[in-house]
């Protein structure tokens, strides 16, 4: 059996229960957030296999799962098999020596800005379900946006604090951290940032109260917004040097394209300046996924997606099967197996 280990977050950094830093590096598997989940694409490949692949193949110590609410609740008063399934992928990253991070997903079912009460009461019901388990993270809500489109201060207020807005009544993450930590669930939460994660600049002035609470940006490349270092200090890392708690990227890839906005021509150049400089501010990371055309080509854990054609093109359709798939996947694991492979004690913040 392998040792009990617990996680708290003191200042800048998570830390074990032996004083050692923990950084979160790991993949996301695919297959829990969507209707109809027996049916994803990714379903069948939810198996143990697919977890000593995580740890073996990308040595990661962190595995993320989308799931959805709309699923858990298909039946009264929940739905057994879905909830046995999530149990299923965290006994199998467990027993890995893995973290397995929860997230909660509504882009696949209701589509709603931010939190409301459905998804209190989904972390009411999880945080008792896991609160015995440190080794499962709660990622409260994936992505959030403003429902005005404008991340300014009366959207940061809502975002932290809740209320309404066009007839619609939403949850502040300070409600959902309060309600997790009322049922004496102590499990690390990850509160991602507005502007569907890509911002954390008015977190400075909005943090929320409690303990074990990281922060999460998820950086995709785009022309304007992700593609420098200057950039990535204006939307996250100047922020992330000011607060006092831990900011994670919790999700983020670089891969082919026609439709999605991840697909940045001047890549290959750009994810190393990107891996170096989240590693020099021991951010941390989570791979977006073990999905053929994204980390993966075809269902192969052990051939990762790669830029090793002579020019990176934005042409292909999701799910992309094609033997020869560009993307950041060899980066991303060989990064992976320096970075997580280094003693954690030995591992400090620079600010």
């Amino acid at each position: 059996m392998l040792p009990k280990i617990t996680y708290h977050v003191q200042g800048k950094e998570i830390l074990d229960n032996h004083g050692k830093v923990f950084i979160p590096y790991g993949v996301l598997v695919v297959g829990l957030s969507v209707p109809n989940w027996r049916h994803n694409l990714g379903i069948a490949h939810l198996t143990r296999d697919q977890m000593v692949a995580a740890r073996n193949l990308w040595y990661a110590n962190t595995v993320s799962l989308l799931v959805a609410s709309q699923d858990l609740f298909a039946a009264y008063p929940y739905d057994k098999a879905y909830l046995a399934k999530i149990d299923q992928e965290v006994a199998w990253a467990n027993e890995e020596n893995m973290n397995l991070l929860l997230v909660l997903q509504y882009e696949d079912t209701t589509k709603q800005y931010l939190p409301t009460r459905d998804t209190a009461h989904f972390w009411d019901f999880m945080s008792r379900h896991y609160r015995q388990n440190p080794r499962v993270f709660f990622d409260v809500f994936n992505e959030p946006l403003s429902p005005t489109g404008i991340d300014d201060a009366a959207a940061w207020m809502l975002w932290r604090g809740g209320g309404t807005v066009n007839n619609t009544t939403y949850v502040g993450m300070q409600q959902l951290v309060d309600s997790i930590r009322g049922n004496h669930a102590s499990n690390l939460l990850f509160v991602d940032g507005l502007a569907t994660a890509e911002d954390i600049k008015g977190l400075p002035s909005h943090l929320l109260s409690g303990s074990n609470i990281v922060y999460a940006v998820h950086p995709y490349f785009n022309a304007t917004q992700h593609a420098t270092p200057g950039q990535w200090d204006f939307w996250f890392g100047n922020a992330a040097r000011v607060i006092s708690s831990p900011v994670v990227v919790d999700e983020w890839s670089e891969y082919q394209s026609a439709t999605n906005l991840e697909c940045f021509p001047q890549a290959p150049a750009v994810v190393p300046l990107f891996l170096n400089y989240i590693k020099e501010r021991h951010m941390g990371l989570i791979a977006w996924a073990l999905f053929p055309g994204l980390l993966i080509r075809g269902w192969n854990y052990d051939n990762p997606t790669a830029f090793d054609q002579p020019v990176y093109l934005c042409n292909a359709l999701f799910p992309n099967y094609d033997p020869h798939a560009q993307g950041a996947g060899q980066l991303v694991r060989h990064f992976f197996k320096v970075n997580s492979s280094l003693p954690s004690g030995q591992q400090q913040y620079p600010f």
